[in-house]
């Protein structure tokens, strides 16, 4: 528990990752405006970019209100916090709004809100108070699987919106459990499993079937003949596991996707081309970051921009306004930013007395992380269409006003760090 009441000054916090932050959202709200420069005749307040603005203003105000929060609130409350917003996942799917055939935001006349960007912020409050419990131990199966449970929950109701962008994220939180003591064989085992999706899918379940066959056998002679060590229950066992990964697989792909998700994931594995249906968005974002060259179009020249070509441009695909406008320099500054603001949250994370804040810290970083990697793999089509935001870049009130509140209760935290905890 925290025993200090203290309120610390603004010189308390690290001004890298806030400086870092507010650069951020500043080449948001810039890019943000590229996509709507021939459109700024219209009445303003219909416009993106100023609806981000006035968003980026009130994610002061709660940056301001964290700041009045006393510490030991964000340990005390974050099993209360996790529980209220997972509940708003169960009412969205009773009274949300259905917007784009997802059932995920909260209609208020004009303005919406998105709980599962909310949720990610209490997952990590809760995954690190129940981490941070006297009697938890990570290395216990019974406790694994709880901490499992508390990541799983948010994914299996988001799931149900259904939103498969906003559920994956969730599953970067198991990475944080890594960090706390959970063995790496079983995070090689979850890599193998996905593994075995892409795939199952490239050269279907009855050749991948022969293939492991094969391996099993394989490993089992040169095990026996070379190492004198026999392992034919445990690869037995790993051999039903694969299978039954394989033949779920093949019946989550032809039964379950819907006929769009199917051909995005085709698309992504070259067994497809779709330049005017699902694949239209990635085929004109790199004709757009293509065209940018090493410096950028500037403004005036951004055609792929300015000629709307790129659907949910402001959102998701911002970095193909990033890439056409300023090139290959304004695309590998904003990597190298974010780079830097990992880099950054590792450290403070890495200093912390506090396992709570630690375990904070880690979520942050974990969240951001896979936000970031996968929006960058989609967009330059190495990975499938899901609708993910770019951190602090991407048009959306929900998207920042989470982003602002993880890393500035973690920033909080970082900045008691030399208190009695």
């Amino acid at each position: 528990m925290i025993h200090s009441n203290r309120r610390v000054s603004i010189f308390d916090y690290d001004w890298v990752s806030i400086i870092l932050f507010l650069i951020l959202i500043s080449i948001g709200v810039t890019s943000i405006y590229s996509t709507e420069y021939t459109n700024l005749k219209e009445v303003v307040y219909n416009n993106f970019y100023f609806k981000q603005i006035i968003w980026a203003i009130f994610s002061l105000f709660l940056i301001a209100l964290i700041g009045f929060i006393p510490v030991r609130n964000f340990k005390n409350y974050a099993s209360l916090i996790y529980l209220i917003v997972l509940f708003s996942l169960v009412l969205v799917l009773i009274f949300g709004a259905k917007i784009n055939g997802n059932r995920s935001w909260f209609r208020f006349g004009s303005f919406g809100l998105q709980p599962a960007e909310f949720m990610k912020m209490a997952a990590v409050l809760g995954l690190a108070k129940l981490v941070t419990d006297i009697d938890f131990d990570i290395t216990n199966i019974r406790d694994f699987l709880k901490a499992s449970l508390l990541i799983m929950a948010p994914v299996i109701l988001i799931l149900l919106q259904p939103d498969l962008g906003s559920a994956i994220v969730f599953l970067a939180l198991f990475l944080v459990l890594y960090r706390e003591g959970v063995d790496l064989k079983y995070f090689l085992l979850l890599f193998t499993l996905a593994l075995l999706f892409i795939l199952t899918i490239y050269w279907g379940k009855e050749i991948m079937i022969v293939i492991l066959i094969g391996i099993y056998f394989l490993i089992n002679i040169s095990s026996y003949f070379i190492f004198k060590k026999k392992i034919f229950v445990k690869s037995f066992l790993l051999l039903l596991l694969f299978s039954g990964m394989i033949f779920l697989t093949d019946i989550v792909f032809h039964h379950v996707l819907k006929p769009h998700q199917k051909n995005r994931i085709e698309i992504v594995l070259g067994k497809k081309k779709d330049d005017r249906g699902t694949g239209y968005n990635l085929k004109q974002g790199l004709i757009a970051i293509g065209s940018g060259g090493f410096t950028g179009k500037g403004l005036d020249m951004s055609t792929q921009t300015k000629g709307y070509y790129i659907p949910a441009q402001p959102t998701d695909w911002i970095f193909t306004v990033i890439g056409e406008r300023w090139g290959f320099l304004g695309s590998i500054t904003v990597v190298i930013l974010f780079v830097m603001l990992l880099i950054r949250l590792l450290y403070l994370a890495e200093r912390q007395k506090d396992k709570f804040a630690r375990v904070v810290g880690y979520g942050v970083i974990s969240i951001i992380l896979i936000h970031f990697t996968l929006n960058l793999l989609m967009v330059l089509g190495l990975f499938p269409t899901i609708g993910i935001p770019l951190p602090f870049i991407s048009y959306g009130g929900s998207s920042l006003w989470a982003f602002t509140l993880m890393l500035f209760i973690f920033l909080k935290l970082d900045a008691h760090r030399k208190e009695t905890w």
